[in-house]
């Protein structure tokens, strides 16, 4: 174990608390990635058991690289990726290692502040999902309107609750939950998180949302959501939508 889990250990108090799984998909973070890991260590692990599980997702930058020298300091598990295969699929691997009651999701990139965990886990007793969702949403101005207008189709289609942020990646849950529901999802590769609280919700777990900030990602603008890519993004995830829909509908 490296210097600084040490002395995080020294300084973590001494009464049982639960132990949390911080589970982060990652693609192409090289550079940044350790900044945003150190900084989540750092604000929960010194106060709460804190298992940390990565998964990579094929990066072709230094991710692996950053990752292997991050774990020589903190402990870690990680998955590396030779082959892209997806967010969804980054995620559910991430969770079949999980081994705590509870887990926080989180995406890689930087765009959320660690001490934002609090306003979460201060619910983890009365709500088996809690989603922190973005006030001011430091995304480009096609992110932004795409999450609207599904967020809107995806409530009137399965007459949801009229969710703040329904792509919200910075959940904290019940790991037994997570994995049920997640292991259900399989039509939105581009919106997961979309899926997963449709289906969250038709199981009948209660979802309650908390405000949190979100930042601009440290990497610049994402690779994903890239104008050219779009088109093809919007048929993706009307597709998944359609066969959501027709699946829970029968």
């Amino acid at each position: 174990m490296g210097d600084i889990a040490k002395e995080l250990e020294v300084e973590r108090e001494q009464v049982p608390q639960d132990k949390i799984s911080l589970l982060l998909p990652a693609h192409n973070e090289g550079g940044t990635i350790q900044k945003t890991i150190l900084e989540l260590y750092q604000e929960i692990g010194t106060k709460i058991p804190l298992e940390v599980i990565v998964c990579e997702d094929g990066s072709t930058d230094s991710t692996k690289k950053d990752l292997l020298e991050l774990s020589k300091q903190i402990p870690m598990k990680l998955i590396l990726g030779e082959k892209r295969k997806g967010y969804m699929r980054a995620l559910k691997d991430g969770l079949n290692i999980v081994d705590s009651d509870l887990v926080l999701f989180v995406d890689s990139d930087g765009q959320h502040v660690a001490n934002d965990f609090w306003k979460l886990y201060e619910l983890k007793d009365k709500y088996p999902v809690i989603s922190g969702y973005r006030v001011k949403r430091a995304d480009a101005p096609h992110r932004r309107l795409m999450s609207t207008v599904f967020r809107w189709m995806a409530t009137t289609l399965f007459r949801l609750p009229l969710f703040h942020d329904i792509t919200a990646p910075f959940k904290l849950m019940r790991t037994k939950v997570a994995q049920e529901v997640a292991d259900d999802c399989r039509y939105m590769r581009d919106s997961f998180w979309t899926e997963f609280t449709v289906r969250a919700h038709k199981k009948g777990f209660s979802i309650t949302e908390v405000s949190v900030s979100h930042r601009r990602r440290i990497n610049g603008p994402t690779r994903v959501y890239h104008p050219e890519k779009l088109m093809s993004i919007v048929l993706s995830q009307l597709m998944g939508l359609f066969r959501l829909w027709k699946e829970l509908a029968e």
